[in-house]
């Protein structure tokens, strides 16, 4: 596993805690004022989950691009790579039947002659 791959991993996890500290203690402070979920409260604490919400999907993504950068640095190709893969090899399959069945409607009508694997190349 590469470096960069690896702290990427390590800081999403640690920003991750993070978030959930700062999280666990809001809602601890809140419970220990006996604050009603009313109003002003209400709206700070709404805030405060939207931007722990958001701050989650940062750390997301920034997870997703350090495991993608991780494969590409391994050489492992995406799903999006091998699908185009798998649709150039079909193309390439298809284009060699149609290369095939043409040489033996040729070969059938004497139109072919053999070539010596020899001579084959000039």
């Amino acid at each position: 596993m590469s470096s960069h791959f690896e702290r990427g991993i390590l800081l999403t996890l640690g920003l991750a805690a993070v978030a959930r500290e700062v999280a666990e203690s809001l809602a601890d402070e809140l419970v220990r004022r006996g604050e009603d979920f009313s109003g002003e409260g209400r709206r700070a604490f709404d805030d405060a989950v939207e931007k722990a919400k958001d701050e989650a999907r940062t750390l997301r993504d920034r997870f997703d691009s350090q495991v993608q950068r991780g494969y590409r640095d391994m050489g492992i190709a995406s799903s999006d790579q091998l699908e185009d893969m798998r649709l150039k090899i079909a193309q390439l399959e298809h284009r060699v039947s149609l290369l095939e069945a043409a040489y033996e409607e040729l070969a059938g009508e004497g139109e072919l002659q053999p070539v010596a694997p020899d001579k084959a190349g000039g």
